[in-house]
């Protein structure tokens, strides 16, 4: 993996990390929108190199790739060759890390919520088995109700039927009316029982529900809040990646200027030992003249 040459004309282009590999990848890795950076890249000459077309660029999201910028083949799905050259270094491993840490964040938080949501699942089923069981219970409890209903009524026709038939029969009469009043006043203090024990079950039944919609109504508020909280990390990252590309391309400038610099003092230096050189010939030659001048003196 090597770089352009930073010491070209053009410093408005980003340097291009040139590799016939896609750095560790074996495919092209899953992207993420950036505005920024996206369309084809039109300004630096790297096509893909089996279509020989201009690149697509993309931002990855995936791993401790986050981030990184890169061109691909701009070419549908199916056609494409997999062609990747990066734009970015590798992330520093205290960069890596810190993505790793983030993804296993969000499997962890997935993980969390699908077994929350199966555990929610059981409980509904059961509760709703519980709902049908009661349900069934109290289409039997009306059903008997009924029964005893109709029951009742054909013991007042007989009742009726023996009255007017032995009306001689007054004590036999009154003990059956007494031994009717009797089981009237069993059977009604057992429907009693039964029609409160049936209210019971609808209260249960009619809380059940009532729990039911809370839990779901919870789930909901549950999912809205894991929603935004990863929607924040989302963006936290997002602002993260943002201030190390311009912190990036602020080092990058800063190089730049600094070789310039540096070519201007060695250029500077060259002209400072030239000059030195010129100085020192000129010295020479003055010597020579003045042991030319001595030796006509002492003539």
């Amino acid at each position: 993996m090597v770089l352009e040459d930073e010491s070209s004309d053009d410093h408005s282009s980003p340097p291009y990390l040139h590799s016939s590999s896609t750095d560790g990848l074996n495919e092209v890795p899953f992207t993420i929108e950036d505005p920024d950076y996206k369309g084809l890249e039109l300004d630096v000459m790297s096509p893909c190199e089996k279509h020989g077309m201009a690149s697509e660029r993309l931002v990855t999201f995936e791993g401790t790739y986050t981030g990184r910028r890169f061109l691909a083949c701009a070419q549908p799905e199916g056609s494409n060759c997999g062609f990747v050259e990066w734009v970015d270094h590798q992330w520093p491993p205290t960069m890596q890390n810190a993505l790793l840490k983030l993804w296993a964040m969000v499997e962890d938080a997935k993980s969390a919520r699908v077994n929350d949501n199966l555990e929610n699942s059981f409980t509904i089923h059961h509760l709703t088995e519980e709902k049908n069981k009661l349900e069934a219970n109290y289409d039997k409890l009306v059903q008997d109700v009924h029964e005893l209903m109709n029951f009742q009524e054909d013991k007042v026709v007989d009742f009726r039927h023996l009255q007017s038939a032995i009306t001689y029969q007054q004590e036999v009469r009154k003990e059956l009316i007494d031994d009717m009043k009797a089981k009237m006043a069993t059977e009604m203090a057992k429907k009693d029982t039964e029609t409160q024990q049936l209210t019971q079950k609808y209260e249960v039944l009619l809380n059940l529900t009532r729990a039911q919609a809370t839990v779901i109504q919870n789930l909901k508020l549950n999912k809205m809040k894991e929603k935004q909280v990863l929607t924040e990390a989302s963006m936290n990252l997002k602002l993260k990646n943002a201030e190390l590309t311009k912190c990036q391309e602020k080092l990058t400038q800063e190089k730049l200027e600094l070789k310039l610099q540096v070519a201007d003092l060695l250029k500077g230096n060259k002209k400072h030992i030239e000059e030195k050189w010129q100085l020192e010939f000129q010295n020479e030659r003055l010597k020579e003249k003045f042991k030319g001048i001595q030796a006509i003196l002492e003539k």
